[in-house]
């Protein structure tokens, strides 16, 4: 499980890139917890796209927890990923599972 907090912008999504990258966060199920997010902007979503389409070409699971988060849960909706991404409340609904 990746968690990341605050702002996801231009300036920090290479960060998060690099710990979705990190082979320690490599599983089978990754679960990318947002839930403590305040901002993402479209670097953000970008990363997020990215580690989708690497999920999907490696037979991997991706999951993106936003439970509480209002602001991502609404630019997902705005950018239409909510039908494309497994969105789920809590990462345990994919790490249990």
């Amino acid at each position: 499980m990746v968690v990341a907090a605050g702002e996801i912008d231009l300036a920090t999504s290479p960060q998060l890139r690099e710990a979705l990258l990190n082979p320690a966060a490599g599983a089978a199920t990754v679960v990318l917890d947002l839930r403590e997010v305040t901002f993402i902007d479209s670097s953000g979503l970008g990363v997020i796209v990215g580690q989708h389409k690497r999920a999907q070409e490696h037979d991997e699971q991706f999951a993106v927890a936003v439970g509480g988060a209002a602001a991502v849960q609404r630019i997902l909706e705005l950018s239409g990923l909510v039908k494309v991404l497994d969105i789920v409340s809590d990462p345990q609904e994919r790490i249990d599972a």
